[in-house]
């Protein structure tokens, strides 16, 4: 594998900006995630409380 030479501030800066990206996208996605499973476990217990408070 070649080694990557530094040179270039502009080449450096791109690279920087693309793992601040990809950071960013990655923090989106692992939010998203959190609130589905979050409101999941509050739909499934709205649920759970209809169902018993209609059944019975």
């Amino acid at each position: 594998m070649a080694e990557r030479g530094w040179d270039d501030d502009s080449d450096y800066r791109r690279a920087v900006r693309r793992a601040w990206g990809m950071v960013a996208l990655a923090s989106c996605c692992s939010l998203l995630v959190v609130a589905l499973v979050v409101l999941a476990v509050l739909g499934a217990g709205v649920f759970v409380f209809l169902v018993e408070a209609l059944g019975g």
